[in-house]
């Protein structure tokens, strides 16, 4: 974290998100049922998953943060995918009965242009829901948490959607399309189910230990390379776990080294990766000799494979 203030916000992002979605959704439900705006109601059903959302984030921040026991030598950071898989899972399912009411009530053909309370209401939320967006993308940065990424993506999601209803609500009025309201709640289910559907598949390749991304590895790499003695970088291995990306790689270095100098300039390319690359929580580095044209990267792997139990793919 570059701030002092980040840890302010990193403990309270739960509590403000979960007491603004709350009151939103309490508000968008009301104003909604009387006002007779579908997509209101729809956009009121959008901040009440943001209501779990919050509350799964407080008790996953809580739990993430304990630290390595004999039990979790990894941590509880994949307690955030967890989460997340489960919020996916109910967004499925809310999305689907969402959908269901809104074709439900197109289909009946009984549309009649909503009381434009409902318009004021939702350019009201348009704003909460920037701002709100702006500070959660802020503190995920810092602290590098999916949770809460996912909250900022939400926060987003919502603005959009309010933006929608309050364009729906225009036309039903002024342009004299009264089943457009409901339109829109149809359309608002189907990004729903598209972003449960995003947010499920990404809790699931973090629950499977999803490697880093292909320019993080390069740049890790590059880090490790810069370390003047380090002639080359085998295998490079990277895990997401929670908030924090581990790393365990093989370097080549001078067979003239001694055993000491040899793990000195492991040591040095370890704290070079937890200087250059962000949120790392934790470094593994092994050496082998290297000798130019004669060491290939496989007959490498292979002995530091038999010495440490890894298995070959």
């Amino acid at each position: 974290m570059r701030y002092s203030k980040c840890v302010v916000c990193y403990e309270a992002v739960g509590w403000i998100g979960f007491a603004t979605n709350l009151i939103l959704s309490m508000l968008k439900l009301f104003i909604g049922v009387f006002s007779g705006s579908h997509a209101l109601v729809a956009d009121g059903l959008y901040s009440a998953k943001d209501v779990v959302t919050s509350v799964i984030i407080i008790v996953g921040l809580k739990v993430s943060r304990k630290p390595l026991d004999q039990e979790h030598p990894f941590g509880h950071g994949k307690v955030e995918f967890l989460l997340a898989l489960v919020i996916g899972l109910v967004l499925l399912v809310v999305t689907g009965l969402l959908f269901y009411f809104s074709a439900g009530n197109f289909l009946e053909g009984k549309h009649n242009a909503p009381h434009l309370i409902a318009l004021w209401t939702a350019l009201l939320s348009v704003g909460i829901n920037w701002f709100l967006h702006r500070y959660t993308r802020c503190v995920s940065t810092e602290i590098n948490s999916p949770v809460v990424e996912l909250l900022s993506k939400h926060h987003l999601a919502d603005g959009y959607s309010s933006m929608a209803v309050a364009m729906g609500i225009v036309g039903s009025h002024y342009l004299g399309i009264p089943w457009l309201d409901t339109v829109v709640a149809m359309f608002e289910s189907i990004h729903l189910i598209y972003l449960s559907g995003e947010i499920f598949w990404n809790a699931f390749r973090g629950l499977m230990d999803t490697a880093a991304p292909r320019n993080v590895v390069e740049r890790i790499r590059m880090e490790a390379l810069r370390v003047q003695g380090v002639r080359e970088v085998g295998e490079v291995r990277t895990r997401q776990v929670g908030q924090e990306l581990w790393i365990t790689l093989i370097i080549g270095v001078d067979p003239e080294l001694t055993l000491m100098r040899a793990k000195s300039l492991a040591m040095k390319v370890e704290e070079a990766l937890l200087a250059s690359i962000p949120h790392v929580g934790d470094v593994g580095v092994q050496f082998r000799s290297h000798q130019d044209g004669e060491a290939t990267y496989e007959q490498l792997r292979q002995e530091v494979s038999q010495d440490i139990g890894l298995s070959h793919p």
